[in-house]
C-alpha cells in the first residue's frame, strides 16, 4: 500500500471528525469568535510544521506567489465553510463544500497533464449531479430545506477550495510542503484578523450569548483536527497525484454524514439521501476506481 494513500485516507479521518466538532461550536460561537481561535490555534500549529519541516532552498518568486495566493484563498473558503455551518445541516452543507475534488480533477486534466480514466469522468458527473440535487428544493419552508444563506457559503468554500486544493499540488510540488506551511502561517493570522476587523464594521447574523467552555473545547479541536489533516494532506500531495490523493482525502463527508445522522439526529429526505450518495460515490470513482 502506498504510503501517499494513509496519509491520505489519514486525512479524511481528521476532517471529517473536524467537521463535526465545528457543527458543535460554531452556531454558539460565531464565525467571529471561531476566526479568533483560528489565528491562536491554526497559526500556532502551521508554524510548528514550518519550523520542523521547512528548507532553506530558494523559492522563485512565481511559485511563491502561488502558494500565498493558494493559502489565502484556502482560509477564506474556510471561513465560508463556517458561515455554512451556522444554521445548515452538516450532513449537506458539509458534504456539499467538500465536493471541491470534481473541481481539482478537471484542474488537473486542464493544467497538471494528468490523465483521467472515464470512470472518474462518471465520478465527476455524478458529484456535480448530487450537488445541484442538495441544492434544490421546491419548498423553501420544508424541514428538509437548506437555508438560503447556508448553501451560498458551502457553494463558495467547494469553489473556492477546488482552486486552493489544484494550486496546493502545484505549490507543494515545487517548493515543499514545509515551506508551504509558512505560507499557512501567514493566510491564517491574516484573512481571520480582516474578518473580524470586516464584522466590527459590519456586523451581521452574530451571536452574542456568552458561548459554553464545552463550545469553546470544540471549537478547539476542530480546528486542531482540520489543521492537523492539512498538514498530512500537504505530505500525501508532494507524494502522489492530485487527482487522487484530493478525492480520496475528500471522501471524509462518508464520517461526517454517519455522525451527523446517528448522533446529531439530522434528518434528510429521500432525494438529499440519494444526492449525498451520489457525491460520496463520485468521490470513490475518482479516487479508487479511476
Amino acid at each position: 500500500m502506498e504510503f501517499w494513500f494513509v496519509l491520505a485516507i489519514l486525512a479524511a479521518f481528521l476532517w471529517g471528525f473536524a467537521t463535526i466538532f465545528v457543527k458543535l461550536s460554531t452556531p454558539k460561537l460565531g464565525v467571529t469568535r471561531i476566526a479568533g481561535l483560528v489565528v491562536v490555534i491554526e497559526g500556532t500549529i502551521y508554524f510548528a510544521g514550518f519550523f520542523f519541516w521547512h528548507n532553506n532552498t530558494a523559492i522563485d518568486l512565481e511559485y511563491g506567489a502561488l502558494a500565498a495566493a493558494s493559502a489565502f484563498i484556502g482560509i477564506v473558503a474556510y471561513l465560508c465553510f463556517f458561515e455554512s455551518m451556522v444554521d445548515g445541516q452538516v450532513a449537506i452543507v458539509g458534504t456539499i463544500s467538500a465536493a471541491y475534488p470534481s473541481l481539482t480533477v478537471i484542474g488537473a486534466l486542464a493544467f497538471l497533464s494528468e490523465s483521467l480514466r472515464a470512470t472518474q469522468l462518471i465520478g465527476v458527473a455524478a458529484i456535480i449531479c448530487g450537488i445541484v440535487a442538495l441544492s434544490y428544493e421546491r419548498n423553501p419552508h420544508s424541514r428538509y430545506s437548506i437555508p438560503r444563506r447556508s448553501l451560498f457559503f458551502a457553494l463558495l468554500a467547494f469553489a473556492l477550495w477546488g482552486f486552493w486544493s489544484l494550486t496546493a499540488k502545484i505549490a507543494v510540488s515545487k517548493i515543499g510542503p514545509g515551506n508551504v506551511f509558512g505560507f499557512y502561517v501567514i493566510s491564517s493570522v491574516t484573512v481571520p484578523l480582516v474578518y473580524m476587523w470586516f464584522r466590527r464594521i459590519r456586523p451581521g447574523p452574530l451571536n452574542v450569548e456568552k458561548p459554553s467552555r464545552i463550545s469553546w473545547v470544540f471549537g478547539a479541536a476542530g480546528l486542531a483536527l482540520n489543521v492537523s489533516g492539512t498538514l498530512v494532506f500537504s505530505f500525501a500531495l508532494s507524494m502522489g497525484l492530485a487527482s487522487l490523493v484530493v478525492p480520496i482525502s475528500s471522501a471524509y463527508p462518508l464520517v461526517t454524514m454517519a455522525v451527523a445522522l446517528l448522533l446529531l439526529g439530522e434528518k434528510l429526505n429521500r432525494l438529499q439521501l440519494t444526492a449525498l450518495a451520489c457525491v460520496i460515490t463520485g468521490l470513490l470513482m475518482i479516487a479508487i476506481i479511476g
